[in-house]
């Protein structure tokens, strides 16, 4: 072929592959033979999108190619490691680099970010690490770019098709995957500034060393891809080192980012501490597959009234607990406070399921200091409850029953009742919605007829306090929702059922017979 025909046609190619992409002047190949690298565009498992966050290339990006065919610039065949910089900020680029062809069909490998250590090393023994602890710069993902491994889909090339040059366009995978975390506070605002993460099954959420072999193929799906020698750790933390300022809206509250390695931790649970300048909360989710490919969003909601440690309880009394049926107690505590062991009656035949109970005069060091605790945070919930005035709190009296109400809260100046009817908690579809009430006296529902507290939309009876000025009565077979926060006692009638939490300051809490209490979800 004519030398000068054969420029002619390897120039039109480069501009027309298939990135769509005018190339850099700078980029074009004066002798031929240079090998342009471009990051393909098509594939959502490039350094594009991840399920909705851009991950864009840095002009400052810097990958390896391996290819046994190619040759290095000095000419000798077979190249390890070249490094090539990609030359836009943009979902795909070209990337500055020289390598040349050489003779037959070309194996193109790549990974991302480039090591200068591994120039000496083949593509099937490249070292790759997540680290265990990783940081934020406020609410700037720019980070993850550092953290993320990017390995390319195993290429074949002819460098003359048709009597021209090919340039070589690889498509890049994500071997890790992400979790982002959504802290939500229904009312103000607050700083997000740490989040830990430990699973409580044997796959590793990071891992110091491992290597990952370029040329496998790329696993179907979002399986993962095969690292040897990886030994790691079931948690993981993120440092946000600056402002990452949350609100209550889902849209614009800012949110952190955290990579972690894919694996199966189904069968297990995740434990999530979220600290923010309010202090620490801890979530608990069931355990999941986390997929190569995917980024998962995990929303925690900073309670609006912090029981802090009273969240342990399913019941906590001031003078008595008693119970004189068949009642069973789920997934929570049973505790007194100041009143002692002798002061809780009818367990058994009353049963604590997942849980345990507790007195003052416990043998067992640092009860009775743990009780203290839970009556102080118990109090101050109280208080909060009390005083909350934002939103504007709505006047209720009398009998609410038969009432739909849209989250916010609601203040009764006397005794207040559930009779007429079930009283129905609409979320409107958002399920970080809140009650308070604010009564001002006793608290009463009555069974039969009505007195059922329905949840619509979303509603969640974790986030429902009822601040009770002095007792509160749940009638015969009765469901009940939400976390009944008494000045002085609580009673829960024959057959009654609370999804939520009995917690009185200074009385008793009475179990009937029969009665159920979940913990509230």
């Amino acid at each position: 072929m004519n030398k000068y025909l054969y420029i002619l046609c390897f120039a039109g190619l480069l501009i027309t592959s298939c990135v769509r992409e005018e190339l850099p002047s700078e980029a074009v190949s004066k002798s031929g033979d240079l090998i342009q690298i471009s990051g393909a565009y098509s594939s959502p498992q490039t350094k594009t999108i991840l399920n909705g966050l851009s991950t864009s290339w840095d002009n400052l990006d810097k990958t390896g190619i391996y290819c046994a065919q190619a040759k290095n610039p000095g000419g000798t065949v077979g190249v390890k490691n070249a490094e090539f910089t990609a030359l836009t900020q943009t979902t795909s680029s070209n990337f500055d680099g020289s390598i040349y062809w050489g003779a037959g069909v070309h194996e193109f490998y790549s990974y991302y970010p480039y090591s200068i250590s591994n120039s000496l090393k083949e593509a099937t023994e490249i070292p790759i690490a997540l680290p265990a602890t990783q940081a934020q710069a406020g609410s700037a993902y720019t980070h993850i770019g550092d953290i993320d491994f990017l390995v390319s889909t195993p290429k074949s090339f002819n460098p003359l098709t048709e009597g021209a040059a090919t340039p070589v366009n690889l498509v890049y995978n994500h071997v890790f995957s992400m979790i982002e975390f959504k802290v939500l506070i229904p009312q103000g605002t607050t700083k997000f500034n740490k989040v830990e993460i430990t699973t409580s099954t044997g796959a590793s959420l990071s891992f110091t060393s491992g290597i990952i072999d370029l040329t496998q193929v790329k696993p179907t799906g979002d399986a993962l891809y095969t690292i040897t020698g990886a030994a790691g750790s079931n948690s993981s933390i993120l440092n946000i080192s600056g402002d990452c300022i949350i609100t209550s809206d889902p849209s614009t509250t800012a949110g952190a980012m955290l990579m972690v390695n894919p694996g199966d931790h189904t069968g297990g649970t995740f434990t999530v501490n979220a600290h923010t300048d309010l202090g620490v909360t801890t979530v608990v989710r069931d355990g999941i597959f986390i997929k190569r490919n995917n980024k998962y969003n995990l929303t925690i909601i900073i309670p609006f009234i912090d029981l802090k440690t009273a969240k342990e309880f399913g019941i906590l009394g001031g003078v008595g607990v008693s119970s004189s049926g068949l009642s069973i107690v789920n997934d929570m505590d049973v505790g007194i406070s100041p009143g002692l062991r002798a002061a809780i009656t009818g367990f058994p035949p009353a049963t604590v399921v997942n849980g345990f109970t507790y007195a003052p005069d416990d043998v067992t060091p640092g009860t009775a200091a743990m009780l203290t605790q839970a009556k102080l945070d118990l109090t101050d919930a109280y208080n909060d409850a009390e005083s909350a005035v934002s939103p504007s709190p709505s006047i209720v009296a009398g009998d609410i029953g038969g009432s739909v109400l849209i989250p916010g809260i609601y203040k009764s100046l006397s005794t207040l009742m559930v009779q007429a009817g079930n009283l129905t908690l609409d979320a409107q579809g958002n399920s970080n919605s809140f009650w308070v009430f604010q009564v001002a006296d006793a608290l009463t529902t009555i069974g039969g007829a009505g007195g059922n507290i329905i949840l619509a939309n979303g509603a969640k009876a974790e986030n429902i306090f009822w601040q009770i000025g002095s007792s509160a009565t749940i009638g015969d077979n009765t469901t009940f929702k939400g976390n009944l926060l008494a000045l002085t006692s609580i009673t829960l009638n024959a057959g009654a059922i609370l999804e939520g939490r009995a917690l009185a300051i200074n009385g008793a809490v009475v179990l009937t017979d029969a009665n159920i209490i979940n913990k509230p979800l």
